[in-house]
């Protein structure tokens, strides 16, 4: 099952995304990084994506309107948002479908448990 999700990963920070790339793949998962908003939204529309990581805080498109978009483009992906100081933005995101938004720098077992989480979900509606 691991294998056959897609993860996508939008951060402008390479440190968090090679981090993000480094903990998904030794689960299992297959990863995609884009640096933006932008890119997320061009890579969504080619592929399907279980899970999407977006920072909220990234030039060209911000989290908040990437989460927006992605939305649009593919409401079945499950969109956590990552940030520094997450209460601030949390229900607004959960209002607009996030599933939840971790502190960065993050704990890998809080990442596995939403993963987790989100498949467990996805076996239940499935």
């Amino acid at each position: 099952m691991k294998a056959d999700m897609n993860i996508l990963v939008v951060d402008d920070e390479p440190i968090m995304r090679s981090l993000f790339v480094d903990i998904l793949q030794d689960e299992g998962y297959k990863v995609t990084t884009v640096c933006n908003g932008k890119e997320a939204q061009d890579k969504i529309k080619d592929k399907f994506f279980d899970i999407a990581f977006v920072d909220v805080h990234m030039p060209v498109m911000n989290g908040i309107k990437t989460l927006y978009a992605l939305r649009k483009i593919s409401p079945k992906t499950a969109i956590v948002m990552t940030d520094s100081m997450p209460g601030y933005i949390l229900k607004e995101i959960k209002e607009q479908g996030a599933v939840t938004c971790i502190h960065k720098p993050f704990d890998i077992r809080e990442v596995r448990s939403i993963i987790t989480k989100i498949m467990e979900r996805g076996k239940e509606n499935g």
